[in-house]
């Protein structure tokens, strides 16, 4: 494309614009060729601006940054991670104006929406792509690779949804993280359907504090304009969100299991899953959901709320979530020996520990057992947190390593130690697989039921400690017990 079609009308300034056939467009210059467009982008770490000479070099025809530089080729521009985003879109043509796009953004619950809505779309015959926290699919039935990042950057982003319209897509899901949204990822894309399926404490590393966080989360609704949305509203977040919307007049619908909504829905537990019955202007109806987990069988009432309001029919829909396949890593049960199970569950804040262990103690008779940690370089205000849930929850708690990254492991512990009170029920094993052999050896010579939680990496198969990453799957080590007792 050439480059004053792909970057005008946004710069005004073009004294120092050059013309040319734009070969790609990068942020790393590392990745810079002859006829590139290279973004300067300032980062926690460092500033993009030092790395100037080195893309002239390899062949930058234009620079964009921040910073006011007087050299021909090299242009100011304010919001510069916006602009990235408007670009990336035009460089692949605008793909999200030919995708039907849900946009999910929430503390947790956003991979089991955006998976759910995908497979149900699916399994009514239209083709959904989908970007999750655990996988990249183009067509919503062919996995091409795990994800990096929940929400990836813009020229990632934009190049996904070209690819899903080859693919043959016309609906696409995804997530919008807060770190995403914060970061302008998802400028230049069309937001049909957003969705809020959650709020609680989360990276407070990164936003320093809890209304920045959720200002974060809010831009979605905010700044993209979404056609409609659909907002869970049992929490004071999710509440705000709504009435404000509603109070602009734009097109949302609430849904709720604890006070009349535009979606109400209630559960009842049978054993081993859940029977929902759902009532909307939309029609009502009772299925029944393979989980324990009420905020898995919200996730998935919010999914069916988006597919609803967009005209698809409740029979056929509720038809094949009998069959719906929740996300690995979410709430994952396996059985152990008789009344005995695993759980794996990607619970890794304060929020989603409680409410995952309140659901074992709901759905389980015996003693609940936890292994969990809390991961290096992030949020520290939540790890005392976490430990009082789990002691107060829990007949015993294992803290174990969750990737400690840069941090000392020691210190990560006595930080969730300083929210605990009784030490007799507290063993530390920083060794994630010994931690969990050892519960799973002990349960397994156990006279009474136990349930083992295994909680904060659910679908992950790393641990990342210092500069070094090594494969480590809970799910994989629990699998491999049951096979060696064979």
């Amino acid at each position: 494309m050439i480059s004053s079609k792909l970057l005008f009308p946004e710069v005004k300034d073009n004294s120092h614009f050059i013309d040319f056939f734009v070969s790609s467009i990068e942020f790393d210059s590392r990745s810079v060729k002859e006829g590139s467009v290279y973004f300067a982008l300032d980062g926690t770490n460092e500033n993009g601006s030092i790395y100037i000479d080195e893309a002239i070099r390899k062949g930058a025809k234009l620079i964009f940054t921040e910073n006011i530089i007087e050299k021909k080729g090299i242009i100011q521009v304010p919001e510069l991670r916006e602009y990235l985003g408007v670009v990336a879109s035009r460089f692949y043509d605008n793909p999200t104006l030919n995708l039907h796009t849900f946009c999910v953004t929430g503390t947790n619950g956003k991979t089991s929406c955006v998976e759910s809505l995908s497979k149900l779309l699916n399994y009514y015959g239209e083709k959904c792509s989908y970007i999750s926290t655990i996988g990249v699919s183009y067509d919503g039935i062919n996995l091409i690779k795990k994800s990096d990042l929940t929400t990836p950057d813009p020229l990632t982003l934009q190049s996904f949804f070209s690819s899903s319209l080859i693919a043959g897509s016309t609906y696409v899901a995804f997530e919008a993280s807060s770190h995403g949204l914060s970061q302008k990822r998802i400028s230049g894309t069309k937001i049909d359907t957003a969705i809020f399926t959650s709020f609680s404490q989360d990276h407070l590393d990164y936003h320093q504090n809890l209304e920045s966080y959720k200002s974060a989360k809010l831009s979605l609704f905010r700044d993209y304009n979404p056609s409609t949305s659909i907002i869970q509203i049992d929490t004071n977040t999710g509440k705000e969100i709504y009435a404000e919307l509603i109070a602009k007049g734009k097109s949302s619908f609430s849904v709720s299991s604890k006070e009349p909504a535009d979606f109400f829905f209630t559960y009842k537990r049978k054993n081993l899953f859940l029977e929902i019955t759902i009532n909307s202007t939309f029609g009502s109806s009772t299925f029944n959901l393979s989980t324990v987990s009420s905020v898995l069988a919200s996730n998935i009432v919010c999914a069916l709320a988006a597919l609803l309001v967009k005209g698809f029919n409740l029979e056929r829909l509720v038809k094949n979530i009998q069959n719906l396949t929740l996300p690995e890593g979410r709430m994952e049960l396996i059985q152990l020996a008789d009344d005995n199970f695993c759980c794996i569950d990607y619970a890794h804040t304060p929020e989603a520990l409680e409410k995952t262990l309140l659901e074992l103690k709901s759905s389980f008779a015996g003693e609940i057992w936890c292994i969990f940690g809390c991961g290096g370089d992030r949020d520290k205000i939540k790890r005392p947190l976490m430990g009082e849930i789990a002691e107060r929850l829990c007949k015993k708690v294992i803290l174990s390593n969750d990737n400690p990254r840069s941090e000392k492991e020691k210190d990560i512990f006595n930080e969730i130690l300083e929210g605990t009170h009784n030490p007799s029920k507290i063993k530390v094993i920083s060794d994630r697989e010994s931690a969990i052999l050892e519960c799973l050896s002990k349960i397994s010579k156990s006279d009474i039921p136990i349930i083992l939680l295994v909680a904060g990496k659910g679908h992950e198969d790393y641990q990342e400690t210092g500069i070094t990453i090594k494969k480590l799957s809970d799910k994989e080590i629990v699998n491999n017990f049951i096979r060696d007792q064979k």
